[in-house]
């Protein structure tokens, strides 16, 4: 009788309903893991990339599943339990936590002796609170499945293939670089999610796919930009610059979600070998070679900046580290070097390159300057970094960035690093905080070399600090034309995609979502 009655509760899902179901139990489990596993219990985040990359999986685990078993109780076991051990492999052998701050390989505990359990009660409490919210909302009509199940194998297929031809086309031809198995993995449960949700509402024809093809190629992108690691499990996770994400992933993904999703939908229309032409074109994947002969420098295609200043100056004494009116004569050199990697607050992705050399006479000492480590974060937190270097932001004053006893200026490069000094030949400090500042407008113009003037923190000095101040700016080169051109590429792309969807949604027409 029981068995009886929980069979009678097992309900077929449409496509549509197939996919709101799915994404209503991805956004409900992660809830709970978020709020109860780790907030509660764990008392920890993992930050961006376990949430949007768990809650992928959890939706293409739980549609594919519901396709062919349905929505209920027993369902939501089964694929729940799949779920978690996808999930602990997945942490186990294919990706740490924390990316892209901070990453981390879990212990065995982590993972399998509390990580098994709580991962598979939040996740299904969380079904549970969408098979509750759902049988509230919708009638217990059984549905034809076949439609279902031929729909998300449809989906499945089409991601396949898509990611494969990605694969070569862009990771081998155009970036000729491995991105690494769990890149691959992480753009298949992005692709399936995305194919199947965008076929049922957008439908399969040729403009349905290949609009589609576009919204794919740019999530992607955006995934690339922000939470994706490429090199893992192997090799230590590094991220795509604007010149590969943008001049190659963008159009290669493009082209290759273009082809995948024509020769799928050609497929399922005629039935022909669907499974086998997925599986040849996975093994060609797999088949692609792990270190290229020409593989590029990886994450390059920051915007390069430098500066230069020689001759006479001054350097601050006295108490104040800051106080321009307390000063000694100074004679040297100064070559400033600074590659901007972007800003996306996560010094794992996009920490800058800096060289500064810096040679100068002053009193009786003379002293050589090194810094090649670029400081992502402010030590004490007191405020950004901007990942070590910066272009024409303003600072100091009342700005909150800096000091207050420096007024508010615009530097042309501003950056903050690590710094070797030597004094009379002899190293008086390893890694002292340094920030420097080219000024060629406004109170102060010049070059500003600032070491320890924070905390005072250089014991070997008898100020415990050194700041020192060129007044001229010799030489000065910006990437002026290479931010312009972004910024019209920028305005551009955003208003052609405002185009785009403004003529498909004042000529839009009904599809059916069957391919």
């Amino acid at each position: 009788m029981i068995h009886r009655a929980m069979r009678e509760r097992l309900m077929f899902l449409l496509v549509k309903d197939a996919i709101k179901f799915s994404i209503l139990v991805g956004l409900s489990a992660i809830f709970v893991d978020a709020a109860i596993a780790h907030g509660l219990l764990w008392e920890n985040d993992p930050y961006w990339t376990y949430w949007i990359t768990k809650t992928f999986l959890i939706t293409t685990v739980f549609l594919f599943g519901t396709a062919f078993l349905g929505i209920g109780i027993i369902p939501g076991l089964v694929l729940t339990a799949v779920h978690t051990l996808i999930l602990e492999i997945y942490y186990q052998w294919l990706a740490p936590v924390g990316l892209p701050q901070e990453p981390e390989w879990l212990d065995f505990n982590h993972l399998w002796i509390t990580g098994v359990p709580v991962h598979f009660l939040a996740i299904f409490g969380g079904y549970l609170m969408a098979l509750w919210l759902w049988r509230r909302n919708h009638p217990a009509l059984e549905a034809e499945r076949g439609e279902t199940w031929r729909f998300v194998v449809y989906g499945l297929v089409t991601a396949v293939m898509i990611v494969a031809i990605d694969g070569i086309l862009t990771q081998l031809l155009l970036l000729q670089d491995f991105p690494g198995i769990t890149f691959f993995v992480q753009h298949i449960l992005i692709a399936f999610v995305f194919v199947c949700v965008w076929t049922a509402y957008a439908g399969a024809g040729p403009t349905g796919w290949t609009v589609g093809a576009l919204m794919l190629a740019l999530v992607w992108t955006t995934y690339a930009m922000y939470l994706g690691p490429r090199g893992l499990p192997f090799e230590e996770p590094y991220y795509s610059g604007y010149r590969d994400l943008w001049w190659l992933s963008f159009p290669g993904g493009f082209v290759s979600a273009l082809i995948g999703w024509w020769i799928a939908v050609w497929l399922m229309k005629n039935r022909r070998m669907i499974v086998v032409s997925g599986v040849g074109i996975a093994a060609a994947m797999l088949g692609l070679p792990a270190d290229p002969a020409h593989a590029q420098v990886r994450g390059t295609d920051g915007l390069a900046a430098s500066a230069q200043a020689s001759g006479d100056g001054v350097r601050v004494t006295g108490a104040d580290p800051v106080d321009m009116n307390s000063t000694q004569a100074m004679n040297g050199t100064i070559v400033v070097q600074t590659v901007e990697m972007g800003n996306r607050w996560s010094h794992v992705q996009n920490t800058d390159e800096i060289h500064v050399s810096a040679e100068f006479t002053t009193g009786d000492a003379s002293y050589a300057v090194r810094i090649d480590k670029p400081m992502p974060r402010h030590p004490l937190g007191r405020y950004t970094t901007w990942s070590g270097a910066v272009y024409e932001h303003e600072m100091h004053g009342d700005t909150g960035i800096g000091t207050a006893k420096l007024p508010k200026m615009r530097p042309k490069i501003a950056l903050w690093g690590w710094a070797e000094v030597r004094r009379n030949g002899e190293v008086i400090a390893r890694a002292a905080p340094a920030h420097v500042m080219v000024v060629t407008d406004g109170p102060i113009p010049g070059v500003m070399l600032e070491i320890d003037t924070e905390d005072n923190g250089l014991a070997a000095e008898p100020d415990g600090y050194i700041n020192v101040m060129w007044h001229k700016v010799e030489a000065l080169q910006m990437p002026e034309g290479p931010e312009r051109t972004r910024q019209i590429i920028g305005w551009i792309g955003i208003i052609a995609f405002v185009a785009l969807f403004g003529g498909l949604a004042a000529f839009a027409r009904v599809e059916h979502p069957k391919p």
